[in-house]
This record gives structure tokens, C-alpha cells and sequence, in this order.
């Protein structure tokens, strides 16, 4: 080194050091605090003390294959046979009494329907579930050993994805939406960081319960990028500091660490969706209520609350649960609510916040794993009457155009929006009545509208249905609105639009004798308006439908019905995926 390079280097060398003790002075009290949590890495090889532990290891207890999304067609995933065996069959079967001889409402289709749109962000939950119970030897459909599942599997880890398999991580992922589940995850949601390590310990001492673990981060008072994880062991590093040994199904074969530090009660998790991407912490503290826990006993119940189920009296009813309707986005983006009185929950685009004013309503964290934006799950106390909530969807936190679908469950009903193009920082703004009986969308300056659809269960001796409208495209700012009156047997829809619009229609019937009927008409153009009436109530299930046109504006009954032929066919059998 020259002499002009050894003058320069200690005045260079100490200018670094200044500015690096600046930096650590005015470094923010939130980053200090989790300073020790940073020093240590998930796959590190520095040994503490094993406090309480499991015999599981991720390397044959856990699965062979990873977290996945749509890596198959996933229609088969769930079935009738899943829903009779969560919520009985005299609550999801119009026909039958069986998984054998069920015929679903349309309702209950259409919740395993955006279920399987659903399990696009991941299937961590099932994952976690799954090899927990494995490992205690629990029976999924008359099987409990890998063996049972897959000839020469010894272990969980020799297991490959097949159709039992993913029907099986399928099934328990759908759990988390359920009452019973996500119960006890909220109340373990609010406690501090050493309650869950103290909870941990004792399960793994006792073994009188065991838990699979939530992580979530929280950005703007909302939760986002909820992932499940398996717990089994829990190590002592000194000085306040543990580590929980845990299964992560995004990292097959790997023992991975939760950091939790008892005297600043707070937690750490390094840890990525893919493990060939950059990965990005999970950090929490007392505040952030993103660490809990869920029983894996809740996840052994004979019966379950059913979100969607029509109240009624009688046997029927024995699990329907009419407290709350619920809100989901199926996809990335996110919600805000707003009911009949102007109170509002979920995440507000312009302020940049959340808020939660509906009395009574709940925010659950989604758990995927692939960490995708999806917003949380809202449930809100259902009330027959009262105004339109008024949803709003926000693209905001965008960086490309997304597909998703927007569904709301109730008693009685399951409702929604599906093919949402959300584009980076659009808002798009639906309706619906708290009956699920109309909705609403008005379009953004694309114009692209989604489908509508309204599913309906009316009890075992009625017929339950499956509208849906939709192939238009309206100009920016217009409406389109449908509804239906069920005791009148008539569907309504139209749009504010000047220029006219072609819409397609798809109704399918399910008898109560268990028959199916479909129909479907593609770009109906009827009379001078777009204000649409049909009329099922005399509709015999394979002819044509009455089509009413209000040209006039003035209601439909001096208006022509129209027979509107129907072009529709019974849908193919499902192919199977593997």
C-alpha cells in the first residue's frame, strides 16, 4: 500500500466508525427491541438446552413435499363426503343421508367451491394439521399410518402428493375458518410471547394437548402473510432466550426456529414462502397479537357449526350457525367494510389504516403460507334486515393485475362476486343486503365486471339453487345489480348503463328428490332496456325461461314474457388430477 493510501485510510476508517455509533444511537426504540432476536439465525449451529420436547422430527414426520398452491387442478380436494363428515349430513345434503348418497345444496357446493379457490395461496394449515396427526396416529377416512395411504410409505416423509393425500391436507386446512377453531386461536392471539412459550412447554411435558402454531405479520394494523407451522420442542439459550424447534412445511426436512425472548416478551421468525427467495422475518410483540396457537383437539370434533346452513327448526338446524355473516376475499388485495350505519371495518385505502367499528365483528388471519397478500377473513353479527354493507377492494398494495373472488356466507346462503380483476391501486366498490338476496358492482375506469352468483338453501323439501350473471362489460362508474325474491320465484338484474349490454345466465337446480336441472342462455338481449325479469316458478328444468323485459320502466306486468331458449348442458364429471 502506498504511503498517500495508509494516510488516507485511518481518517476513512474512522469516519465509518462515527457514522455506524450515530446510527446505533438514533437507531428506533421498536428495532432495539428485537436487536438480541436478530443476532441469532433459525439454522444456526449454536446449542442451547432442550427444556420440553416431542419425538418428532421433521425429517420423518413431516412431509417429503413442500407448501403448494395450484400445483394440480384441486377440484376433487374437498367433496360431499368432507362436508357430512364436518357438519352433518341433514345440514349439507338436500338428498341422502350418507357420503355415499349425499346430494349437496347448491349452497354447500358453492362454499367447497371457493374453498378450492382459496387454498390457491397455500395449504400450510392442512400441512401443519396433518403431520401432527400423523404422528399421533389419528384416523383420516379409516386410515392413520402413511402406510395405509400409499403402499412402501413407512414414514410421513415417504408420502407423495396424490389425491387421498391432498384431500386429506385440504380437509384440515378448511378448518380454520370454522367457530370452533379460530376461537381459541383469538384468545391465544392476545397473549404475550412468554404465556405461548410457557403453553408450549407444558403441552410437550403433558401431553395432554398439542398445538399447531400461527405466525402472521402485521403492517398498518392489519394482518397479513399468515402461515401455520408444527411445533415440538422448545430449547433454552440463555439470557431470556428460546427457541421453539418447529416443522415448516415450506421447508421440507428442515428443524426451523421460532426466537422468543421472555424479559422483552418478544418473537422472531426467519423464514421465507419459497426457500429460494429472499427471506423475510416475522417479527411480534406484545402489541402485534400475531403469534398463537390452535388445539389440535378442536380439530377432532364430531360435528361443526356450519357458516352457511339455513336456519330452520328441527334436526337441520342442530349445527347452522346464524350469529355472523362472514366476508372473504379469495385472492390478494383488501377489504373495507362499511354497514347500513357507516361503521366500517377492514383496511381504509385513503387513511392508510384499519378499523374496526362494527360492534361484534372479528378480523381472523388467513394461513396459506405462500405469503400472498390476502387480507383477513371478517366476520360481522348477522341481522335479517337493515341497509347494504358496502365493500370496498382495494388494490393499493398491488405490484400486478390479480384474479380473485369475493364471497359472502350466511344463513341460508352463500353469495358473491367471481373473476375480480383487481389492477395496483384500483378501488372497486360491491354491495350486498345482509339476506344475501342483492348485490351490486360498479365498474372501475376498465370496465371489467365479474360474474354475480346467489346460492340458496331453503330446507330438505324445497329446491335449492345456483344463480349466476354475468359476460358484460360496463362503462366506467355504471352499476350492475341483481336480486332475487325466492317467494316469488323471481330473479331481477340490470344495469344503469346508456349503452346496451349482453348478459349470460346460468341457473342450476337442485331438487329436493336429489335431480339436478341447468340453464343457460349466453348474450340474452331482450327489449330496449337492460332491466331484466325471469320468472322459474313455472320453469320444468329443461325447457326454456320466461325473460321479462321493463321497457317502459314502470315494473314488468305489462310487459311481454319472452321464452328465452336454453342453450345449457349438464357440466362434464370432473377430471380427476393425478
Amino acid at each position: 500500500m502506498s504511503p498517500r493510501m495508509k494516510v488516507l485510510n485511518f481518517p476513512l476508517f474512522a469516519v465509518v466508525c462515527t457514522i455506524f455509533l450515530i446510527g446505533l444511537a438514533l437507531a428506533p426504540a421498536s428495532d432495539a427491541k428485537h436487536a438480541s432476536l436478530r443476532r441469532a439465525s433459525p439454522v444456526q449451529e449454536e446449542k442451547g438446552t432442550i427444556i420440553a420436547s416431542i419425538k418428532f422430527d421433521p425429517k420423518v414426520d413431516g412431509f417429503g413435499f413442500r407448501n403448494y398452491g395450484r400445483n394440480h387442478e384441486g377440484e376433487g380436494d374437498l367433496d360431499a363426503a368432507d362436508l357430512v363428515r364436518m357438519f352433518g349430513a341433514e345440514n349439507v345434503c338436500i338428498e341422502g343421508k350418507t357420503a355415499e348418497d349425499c346430494v349437496l345444496y347448491e349452497t354447500a357446493q358453492a362454499w367447497i367451491d371457493e374453498r378450492i379457490e382459496q387454498m390457491k395461496a397455500g395449504h400450510c394449515e392442512g400441512f401443519a394439521v396433518d403431520s401432527l396427526r400423523f404422528w399421533l396416529g389419528k384416523e383420516f377416512m379409516g386410515k392413520s399410518k402413511p402406510g395405509e395411504f400409499q403402499s412402501g410409505a413407512e414414514k410421513t416423509f415417504d408420502l407423495k402428493l396424490d389425491e387421498p393425500m391432498a384431500n386429506y391436507i385440504a380437509y384440515y386446512f378448511s378448518l380454520q375458518g370454522l367457530k370452533e377453531v379460530y376461537e381459541f386461536r383469538g384468545q391465544t392471539l392476545n397473549m404475550k410471547p412468554s404465556q405461548i412459550l410457557d403453553m408450549l412447554v407444558e403441552s410437550f411435558k403433558g401431553g395432554k394437548e398439542y398445538y399447531t402454531m400461527s405466525i402472521a405479520k402485521r403492517i398498518n394494523g392489519e394482518y397479513k402473510f399468515g402461515h401455520a407451522i408444527t411445533p415440538f420442542g422448545v430449547e433454552d439459550m440463555g439470557d431470556g432466550e428460546y427457541r421453539v424447534l418447529v416443522y415448516d412445511n415450506n421447508y421440507p426436512g428442515q428443524t426451523r426456529f421460532v426466537e422468543v425472548n421472555k424479559t422483552d416478551e418478544t418473537w422472531r421468525y426467519h423464514t421465507a414462502s419459497n426457500p429460494n427467495e429472499t427471506e423475510s422475518d416475522y417479527v411480534g410483540d406484545t402489541t402485534t397479537h400475531t403469534l398463537g396457537l390452535k388445539r389440535i383437539s378442536d380439530r377432532e370434533r364430531s360435528i361443526y357449526e356450519c357458516p352457511f346452513c339455513e336456519e330452520e327448526s328441527g334436526d337441520h338446524a342442530s349445527t347452522a350457525s346464524a350469529e355472523m355473516l362472514t366476508f372473504e376475499l379469495n385472492g390478494e388485495g383488501n377489504i373495507l367494510l362499511t354497514d347500513g350505519a357507516g361503521k366500517r371495518l377492514g383496511f381504509d385505502p385513503q387513511k392508510n389504516q384499519t378499523l374496526s367499528e362494527i360492534p361484534g365483528a372479528q378480523a381472523l388471519i388467513f394461513e396459506g403460507g405462500l405469503g400472498q397478500d390476502v387480507p383477513p377473513t371478517y366476520k360481522v353479527p348477522y341481522q335479517k334486515g337493515g341497509k347494504p354493507f358496502t365493500i370496498n377492494v382495494s388494490g393499493k398494495s398491488l405490484k400486478s393485475e390479480v384474479d380473485a373472488d369475493m364471497e359472502i356466507d350466511g344463513p341460508g346462503f352463500v353469495v358473491g362476486f367471481d373473476n375480480i380483476a383487481l389492477d395496483p391501486g384500483e378501488n372497486l366498490t360491491m354491495t350486498v343486503s345482509p339476506d344475501g338476496q342483492q348485490l351490486s358492482f360498479t365498474a372501475s375506469q376498465d370496465g371489467q365486471t365479474p360474474d354475480i352468483f346467489i346460492t340458496t338453501e331453503s330446507g330438505p323439501d324445497k329446491p335449492s339453487y345456483d344463480f349466476k350473471i354475468g359476460g358484460i362489460k360496463l362503462s366506467p362508474g355504471k352499476t350492475v345489480t341483481v336480486s332475487l325474491d325466492l317467494k316469488k320465484e323471481r330473479l331481477y338484474f340490470k344495469d344503469d348503463d346508456s349503452k346496451r349490454d349482453k348478459y349470460d345466465v346460468r341457473v342450476e337446480r337442485t331438487n329436493a328428490d336429489g335431480t339436478k336441472n341447468y340453464y343457460e342462455h349466453k348474450d340474452l338481449d331482450v327489449g330496449k332496456k337492460d332491466n331484466y325479469e325471469i320468472d322459474f316458478s313455472k320453469w320444468n328444468g329443461k325447457g326454456p325461461m320466461c325473460v321479462v323485459d321493463d321497457e317502459e320502466g314502470n315494473g314488468f306486468d305489462d310487459d311481454q314474457c319472452v321464452e328465452e331458449p336454453n342453450e345449457g348442458k349438464p357440466p362434464q364429471p370432473k377430471k380427476k388430477s393425478f
